[in-house]
């Protein structure tokens, strides 16, 4: 199916009123560029991408990927927000993981991965103390600031949801966001 067929049968959809919006799935920049194209002839936004995004996974920045959807005010939902646990403050050289399933294949969380983030993970200790809030709540509330982006984090309990929530309602500093993205420029590509 092509991009055209696509895009034309989901604004069909929008026309008909069985759906709101439409969004789409780990598309590139240019993807995300003829989609919104498509849709704009049928005066229909692309509403959405979903995409890898955390301090640990930047590369949506290196591919132009955030810079094209805040161009054409297109929202950026970020998946795996927290790096799989890595972000939480869980996980620490003193305190490694067992990793399993797709983990296990994951070099971050290896002692040299680990070894790897420490400056990250220390600086967001930091500033989860300065800010009475958690590492987790610091890296979320870092995606906020970005602009258009809605981190959507896993909860395996009603706590990890009321932890995760607890990132909205405040901002880091911008000092303290340059340092974060200062910090994790190694995972820009």
């Amino acid at each position: 199916m092509t991009q055209e067929t696509l895009m034309n049968a989901l604004a069909d959809e929008v026309e008909r009123g069985r759906i709101k919006t439409i969004g789409v799935s780990n598309y590139s920049a240019d993807e995300m560029r003829q989609a919104h194209q498509i849709l704009a002839r049928r005066n229909i936004p692309l509403a959405v991408n979903q995409v890898r995004y955390s301090l640990l996974s930047r590369q949506i920045e290196s591919q132009g990927i955030l810079a094209t959807a805040q161009e054409l005010g297109i929202t950026l939902l970020a998946y795996s927000p927290l790096a799989q646990g890595l972000l939480t403050g869980k996980y620490t050289t003193a305190n490694p993981p067992q990793p399993d399933g797709a983990r296990r294949f994951d070099p971050r969380f290896s002692a040299q991965g680990l070894a790897k983030i420490r400056p990250l993970l220390d600086q967001l200790q930091h500033l989860a103390e300065k800010y009475s809030k958690t590492p987790a709540q610091i890296s979320l509330n870092w995606l906020l600031a970005q602009g258009n982006v809605i981190p959507i984090p896993g909860a395996k309990n009603a706590n990890q949801a009321r932890q995760n929530a607890g990132a909205m309602g405040w901002s880091l500093a911008p000092d303290d966001v340059n340092l974060l993205s200062d910090l994790s420029r190694p995972w820009l590509s």
